[in-house]
């Protein structure tokens, strides 16, 4: 019975793991993206558009990522003030970034 027991909390761990291995190349590519596009727009000085092409997808997954991680945060704290504010505040970026692009 015990040794059951051990083996789903072995399971939980290696998707742990799964889960901030993933999160982290979400990260790298996003930050790859983002150096191509500073790259790019220094190297053609007057046509940025591939460049702006790569940063928008380099800063949508900047904010995906930050997203998913703050609901991580939020999900710990159970007060109705947390979440609100998590919600004005994704609502705003999805907003904003669309009105951007």
């Amino acid at each position: 019975m015990e040794n059951k027991f051990a083996n789903n909390n072995n399971k939980e761990k290696k998707f742990e793991v799964g889960k901030k291995l993933m999160l982290s190349f979400i990260a790298y590519i996003a930050i790859g993206c983002i150096s191509v596009a500073l790259l790019l727009t220094l190297i053609f000085k007057g046509n940025t558009t591939v460049s702006n092409v790569f940063s928008a997808i380099g800063q949508v997954i900047a904010y995906i990522l930050c997203i998913i991680l703050a609901f991580g945060w939020v999900k710990t704290h159970t007060h109705i003030a947390w979440i609100i504010c998590y919600v004005v505040f994704i609502v705003t970026i999805v907003v904003l970034f669309i009105l951007t692009v």
